[in-house]
């Protein structure tokens, strides 16, 4: 029995195992259209619930339990409800044929599958989570201690049957509950990490590193694409005049009013460092990045930024541009000539658009 119960624990964690870490949607690890995804957990669940099976505890000629209940229960949560009623026609199946066929093989066979359709049916409105699984398992574990006191026609026996089968149903659940939920909450910091990596930690734009994944996407996708990197204009003064916080006041609603502006021309801003910024543009002339650097300087300095102070600043920008392919093949290349283009617009006058081409 205790050989029995250890296997069963193992398999457990090697289902939570195998079932959320190819499966879950937090690093897109798994490369399968997600639509074959319940299917997949289904089945995979469907084959653990019969290896269980296969190392189950008999604790009367009647009466076995394993954990076959949790497997379907949390199918639900990785898999939603198609994954536990495809896993409960596989373990329901094999349950009446695996041992000798007979009134109860077919008896506790259909009662894992109405668990399982019941299941099913019921997360199509209430999709199961860990928070809700508890619910789902109650009920499980509910039905299958009526069909054992009903089996063995509520004797004595069929108390002491069924405070086993509630013990070891209730460590089955809480080891599966304790692996799964843990795996999300690790995956949950990874992708945080991830998204730290590659995010400026200020304003939650792209970092310099992502600018640079994006730029060479486009090298290698598109026709063509511009680059126009932004510089905010006497920035110094403000930190000096009102300090860094409210410097970092300034950069962040910036960052807001760019995102914006460049959100309707697809345009993907990044943060390169400082107070200098970048908006990669694809598919665009030179004639249309120069709009578009414009229509953003515009939306900069039409509005006054209001402070934590109560002050209204008049802050703004000076934009430099270059263009793929005519100004440079390589990302060194193309943010050398932008930048060159903003040196322009600075000494200029600053508050000034440049395209490469124009300077």
């Amino acid at each position: 029995m205790l050989q029995n119960s250890f296997i069963n624990f193992c398999v457990l964690f090697t289902f939570a195992i195998l079932t959320y870490v190819p499966f879950q949607n937090k690093l897109n690890i798994f490369t399968l259209h997600p639509r074959f995804n319940p299917f997949i957990i289904g089945g995979v669940s469907g084959v653990t619930g019969c290896i269980l099976i296969m190392q189950t505890i008999i604790i009367s000629n009647n009466t076995v339990v394993d954990g076959r209940l949790a497997v379907i229960v949390f199918s639900g949560i990785l898999g939603g409800p198609i994954a536990p009623i495809l896993s409960s026609i596989i373990i329901g199946v094999f349950r009446i044929f695996a041992f000798d066929v007979s009134q109860f093989s077919i008896i506790a066979g259909m009662n894992t599958v109405v668990i399982g359709f019941v299941i099913g049916f019921l997360t199509i409105k209430n999709q199961m989570t860990f928070r809700n699984s508890a619910f789902y398992f109650t009920y499980a574990i509910l039905q299958t201690t009526f069909v054992i006191g009903y089996l063995n026609n509520w004797t004595l026996l069929a108390l002491n049957q069924i405070i086993l089968f509630l013990i070891f149903s209730a460590l089955s659940f809480s080891i599966l509950y304790f692996i799964l939920n843990q795996l999300s909450n690790l995956f949950t910091q990874i992708k945080q990490i991830e998204e730290m990596s590659r995010t400026d930690y200020l304003t939650g734009l792209y970092n310099n590193r992502k600018f640079q994944e994006h730029a060479q996407k486009l090298i290698d996708e598109s026709p063509c694409f511009s680059l126009i990197l932004l510089d905010v204009d006497h920035f110094k003064r403000v930190n000096d005049q009102y300090g860094h916080p409210i410097g970092d006041e300034v950069l962040k609603e910036l960052s807001l009013r760019m995102k914006e502006s460049a959100k309707a021309f697809n345009g993907i801003v990044s943060r390169n460092g400082g107070e200098e910024f970048s908006v990669l543009i694809s598919n665009v002339s030179e004639k249309d990045s120069t709009n578009v650097a414009d229509i953003i300087r515009k939306d900069v300095e039409k509005k006054e930024f209001l402070v934590s102070t109560g002050e209204l600043l008049k802050i703004t920008i000076s934009c430099g541009i270059s263009t793929f392919p005519d100004n440079g093949l390589v990302i060194h290349d193309l943010y050398k000539l932008a930048d060159k283009a903003l040196y322009h617009a600075k000494e200029s006058g600053r508050n000034q658009v440049f395209h490469i081409n124009k300077t």
